[in-house]
């Protein structure tokens, strides 16, 4: 179990780097008079899935501070944990299309 946690961690930092292609889907919610968004669940599930297609195992959750902006070149700041360490997950939205957001998953290089 351990050996698994330290190969999964050892794997998301030597993909950290490279991560800036790994790409999201989601849909856009209205919610009253607010502008269109991804609910922040939906933003953890789906950045986490993409993180753990790349490296080949599960990674570890993606917490984020609240819904991702659907408009082109909003950021939202997320974390992650690796081998009890923290790290930056930024998440930047690339294409807005009717209902569609598509949005790159970026792990940091270094813990914060």
């Amino acid at each position: 179990m351990l050996q698994n946690a330290l190969r999964t961690a050892a794997s998301l930092a030597v993909c950290a780097g490279i991560l800036s292609g790994c790409g999201a889907s989601a849909s856009v919610t209205v919610a009253g008079d607010k502008a269109p968004s991804v609910p922040r669940k939906q933003v953890e599930v789906n950045a986490r899935k993409q993180l753990s297609a790349a490296v080949g195992r599960q990674a570890p959750p993606i917490t984020c501070p609240g819904n991702l902006d659907a408009k082109v070149g909003a950021t939202l700041q997320c974390s992650t944990q690796l081998s009890g360490r923290p790290y930056a997950v930024t998440l930047t939205v690339t294409s807005v299309k009717g209902t569609d957001v598509r949005y790159d998953v970026q792990v940091a290089r270094h813990p914060s």
